[in-house]
């Protein structure tokens, strides 16, 4: 199914392999959430006028870019059992 209109399809086209590839991934995506064709078309074409076109693993190779995007790993506790609190502090 095409999603795209013209105007991103012509925006798709003129990107590099790399870039072009995954657009066309993103289309899929963006018909399997059910996104209209108006709102896939303009995002695709923002991003291709802005230069803008995520390069996969990107974060991989630049971690320290995106530190914003992943939640900072919280220490487990150790649980807490029954037997350690007492019946004056459960009444």
């Amino acid at each position: 199914m095409k999603l795209f209109n013209e105007k991103a399809q012509a925006a798709v086209s003129a990107l590099d392999s790399a870039d072009a590839a995954y657009c066309t991934k993103l289309e899929q995506r963006f018909a399997a959430l059910g996104i209209s064709s108006q709102h896939a078309s303009s995002a695709v074409c923002a991003l291709a006028e802005a230069e803008a076109v995520p390069q996969p693993g990107s974060w991989a190779v630049l971690p320290g870019l995106f530190k914003g995007l992943f939640p900072k790993k919280v220490p487990a506790t150790a649980p807490v059992s029954v037997e350690s609190y007492s019946a004056e502090a459960l009444a």
